[in-house]
């Protein structure tokens, strides 16, 4: 089941995060999209909710070190 969500990651302040944040969880079996703006603070993920949890996309971002929560 395709699900799309959008969290809020504070820490994510340039370029290089956007990045990293988009290897990372762009990365995972399941995740179709992953789209970080650094000026919103914004990352808009769409994923396979039979193949990845969103707790395991959160987890990811935390040891990325970008804790997210859901908008």
């Amino acid at each position: 089941m395709e699900t799309t969500v959008q969290l809020q990651a504070p820490d994510i302040s340039c370029g290089h995060c956007v990045s990293s944040v988009k290897n990372r969880v762009g990365a995972l079996d399941g995740v179709a999209t992953v789209d970080a703006n650094a000026e919103t603070k914004l990352i808009d993920i769409t994923f396979d909710a039979d193949k990845v949890t969103l707790d395991k996309i959160q987890s990811e971002l935390a040891d990325e070190g970008y804790p997210a929560t859901e908008v």
